[in-house]
């Protein structure tokens, strides 16, 4: 078999109808990159090409906000891409990469369906699928809406992973000026406006206290699905949610939680965040809390998983996972115009999502380890790398 790369670095990139066009997005994404557009894709692969240290392969997604579009979004990351595959090894997986892979699931006794390319936590998913099945030591993260300014970058990412229950971290976010975040409109627990308008200042008050710990390494409640490395140890046995509409990332640092395991923030490690504007997403937000705080309460008695403390969370997420976060919502929702009936409909999605998801972690490790398993689809992953 081919060498592999010790590192897997994978760029999810998410893909609307071209401007002026008709269509109907199936899922809702922060900054979907019009099909007619280059988007931030090019930026990002020419900050890599200064990396140096550990060798490494990229794939890029093609994620698509309906599935009609995937045929168009292969072919627009192919073209992408293709300028860089005389830096370093890179690939798009895209709809046909995803029929195969089905195709191979099938032929193991799996369900087809486990694996998609619409939604954050079904696209996050396919990361840790492709660096199982290439047979990577860990996945290295990266947004298309970054930069990667610190040549090092990767040698720290890698750096302590996999030794003394180092499993998976994640760094900072900086702004175009280099702050960690951008300035929030109110201090944390300032009076005024529900929590949902002080999510930013929550954000701040959770960095600024990771930051008054002593050491590189602190352990962590959140982190950056765009800066954040996962050891194969650990993507083998958590998912990521399927079901979650947004934050992802930090949800999948409860989800590891739930099951023993615990993330770090690493203090030298950051990437440039350089989004786009973004769509209002309060509606996403109001579901996933609402989500989050079931998942806490109700899964370590429904599948034996550890309990977590809320107050372990604190400040963020553990600020937004409390009782009284329905009349949170509901303040927030009015406030934007929003239908409040939006947080009864969270409720009811959360005990279906809830159930539908800890069946689908069940599965998780018997699917993750037949993937590493199959020489087929690690040839295949291999050819579209180069190797």
């Amino acid at each position: 078999m081919p060498q592999v790369p010790k590192a897997l670095v994978t760029v999810p990139t998410y893909w609307t109808f071209p401007r002026g066009g008709t269509g109907e997005e199936r899922v809702s994404y922060d900054h979907p990159t019009p099909l007619d557009e280059t988007g931030t894709l090019p930026r990002l692969l020419e900050s890599l090409e200064r990396l140096r240290g550990p060798e490494f392969g990229v794939f890029v997604l093609a994620a698509t906000a309906a599935p009609e579009l995937g045929a168009a979004a292969e072919v627009k990351v192919e073209e992408l891409i293709s300028p860089f595959r005389k830096s370093f090894p890179i690939a798009c997986f895209g709809e046909g990469d995803l029929a195969f892979l089905r195709e191979r699931l099938g032929e193991l006794g799996f369900a087809r369906e486990l694996f998609s390319l619409q939604g954050y936590g079904n696209v996050r998913n396919l990361q840790l699928a492709i660096a199982q099945g290439l047979g990577a030591e860990a996945m290295v993260s990266l947004d298309d809406d970054e930069l990667v300014a610190d040549p090092d970058f990767l040698a720290r990412a890698l750096e302590f992973l996999g030794e003394g229950g180092v499993l998976g971290k994640g760094g900072f976010y900086l702004d175009v000026k280099g702050r960690k975040l951008p300035p929030a409109e109110r201090p944390f627990g300032e009076d005024g406006g529900n929590l949902f308008a002080r999510k930013l200042a929550v954000m701040r008050e959770a960095l600024r206290e990771l930051e008054g710990r002593s050491g590189r390494l602190v352990e962590t409640s959140f982190v950056y699905g765009g800066n954040m490395a996962i050891h194969h140890e650990l993507f083998r046995e958590v998912p990521f949610d399927p079901h979650i509409p947004r934050g992802e990332d930090i949800d999948y640092v409860l989800n590891a939680r739930l099951k023993g395991f615990r993330f770090f923030f690493d203090k030298e490690l950051a990437v440039v965040h350089l989004p786009p504007p973004t769509r209002d997403h309060l509606k996403e937000d109001v579901i996933r809390f609402i989500y989050e705080r079931l998942k806490l309460e109700a899964a370590p008695k429904a599948a034996g998983l550890e309990p977590i403390p809320v107050e372990e969370l604190d400040p963020y997420p553990g600020a937004f996972l409390r009782e009284g976060l329905e009349e949170e919502a509901r303040k927030a929702l009015g406030e934007r115009g929003l239908p409040e009936g939006i947080v009864e409909e969270a409720v009811a999605f959360s005990k279906r999502a809830l159930a539908s998801f800890l069946e689908f972690w069940r599965g998780w490790p018997r699917v993750m380890g037949a993937i590493g398993e199959d020489r087929g689809l690690r040839e295949h992953l291999c050819r579209k790398l180069g190797l």
